[in-house]
């Protein structure tokens, strides 16, 4: 508000002096003028005066540079002249202006210009009295002064009301803080306060404490989880080991035994391989994203992953060109994804079974569609399959065959690549994955 009022006030001094300063400008024009019309002529050493030649709120007064002395005047108020004789005598030294001058003295605003007499050049001061500007510049100062004393004030109150409103937000805020822990991140933070300000703090400490929430359940799931996938390993390899302790074998015993341990390490290596995967930061993986030809890359995998189709003499069936479309990432991710897709394509589908696929091209993404013609997925698991150690039933899945992770890694890796993951299935009749990344 105070900025507001200095600027109002700024501008109307502005504006006022420049309204003056046009006046001051036009009564000169008309005065020299009128000297011409009339046919006035200077005189050195005698000072004409007319009470005519300009406006009856205007005085002018003119000057020989030379002799420094008025050789015309036409005022009321000859003391001005006298009382700033030393400041006139000053402004007069210069025998032409180049420009007018406008400058104020006291309550006197002065123009000051050149002009010919008989081709000798004059100095001439058009004045004019600014005292009643000033009462109204002084009087717009007196009502900016009590309104910024009104304002101070109304502020003060309206600051102290804001303030009891914000702490007594604040103060419930950390009440129920204090009262939220770990074991139950289900309650909210309430409020009576009807600030604006600690509603939005209150809603965005709300929606934090549900993503805390969730990432807590989230937590807690896959330490059971990785907990259950590690301790089968585990407690496998524990027995065959006790059990080869308990007597002696022969070689070949021995040698066959410690082949099945060998298995369950490899079993309990993949899983921890894939674990680490989603402990990477996906800034780091990032930086080594680089322009990959996706469909050039798929049609290599087809042709790597078709000598595992012959076993159920499933059709594999890779409708892809070459067209050069680029996406970005990081390629050994990208054929970890399709592999794992192409790879459960194969495993779920049934004998004589086929799989398709296809690319859908628009002009900012690609989408690369993996059709089979397998066991499907229930409707109701559709939304879980990518969830990390979830498996459908034994039907889709065995001990041997699958962690519970691909799909979820797929998911992550895919979402690391800004691309989105799309799934439809009918139970029975087959299942449709298709990856949409963004085209370079």
């Amino acid at each position: 508000m105070i900025v507001i009022f200095s600027g109002i006030l700024f501008l109307t001094s502005k504006f006022n002096k420049y309204s003056v300063d046009k006046k001051l400008t036009n009564e000169g024009a008309i005065f020299q003028y009128l000297l011409k019309e009339k046919g006035v002529l200077f005189q050195p050493d005698t000072v004409i005066d007319y009470l005519d030649l300009v406006s009856e709120n205007f005085d002018v007064i003119v000057f020989d540079p030379q002799t420094k002395n008025p050789v015309y005047f036409e005022t009321d108020d000859t003391s001005f002249i006298f009382n700033n004789a030393r400041v006139l005598t000053n402004l007069i030294k210069e025998e032409k202006l180049e420009k007018n001058i406008f400058i104020t003295i006291r309550n006197k605003r002065l123009m000051i210009g050149t002009l010919l007499n008989e081709n000798k050049s004059y100095i001439y001061i058009v004045v004019k009295d600014i005292s009643g500007n000033n009462s109204y510049l002084s009087a717009l100062a007196f009502i900016f002064i009590v309104l910024l004393f009104l304002s101070i004030i109304w502020n003060y109150y309206n600051t102290n009301n804001i303030m009891s409103n914000i702490l007594k937000g604040i103060d419930e805020i950390t009440d129920s803080a204090k009262n939220i822990k770990g074991k139950n991140l289900s309650e909210r933070i309430d409020t009576t306060s009807s600030d604006e300000s600690i509603s939005n703090l209150i809603f965005t400490l709300n929606s934090m404490l549900n993503r805390v929430e969730k990432s807590f359940v989230q937590i807690n799931e896959f330490t059971d989880n990785v907990s259950h996938e590690l301790k089968t390993p585990i407690t496998s390899i524990k027995s065959m080991i006790e059990v080869e302790l308990s007597q002696e074998r022969t070689v070949e015993e021995y040698q066959e035994d410690l082949g099945k341990i060998l298995d369950e390490i490899n079993w309990l290596n993949g899983i921890i391989k894939k674990l680490l995967i989603f402990t990477k930061n996906p800034e780091d993986l990032e930086r080594h994203f680089k322009p990959i030809k996706i469909e050039n890359m798929i049609i290599d995998l087809c042709e790597f992953m078709e000598i595992l189709t012959f076993e159920k003499e499933i059709t594999l069936k890779c409708e892809l060109e070459d067209n050069g479309i680029e996406v970005l990432g990081d390629e050994p991710l990208l054929r970890d994804v399709f592999l794992n897709l192409i790879s459960n394509a194969i495993k779920y589908n049934k004998i004589n079974g086929k799989i398709n696929i296809t690319s859908i091209v628009t002009d900012d993404k690609i989408g690369i569609q993996i059709s089979d013609t397998g066991v499907g997925i229930k409707k109701e698991n559709i939304e879980k399959i990518t969830v990390r150690f979830f498996r459908e039933d034994t039907v889709r899945t065995t001990k041997k065959s699958g962690s519970g992770l691909g799909l979820s890694i797929v998911s992550h890796l895919i979402e690391v690549h800004k691309g989105t993951l799309e799934i439809e299935s009918i139970e029975g009749v087959g299942s449709q994955f298709t990856i949409f990344l963004p085209r370079i």
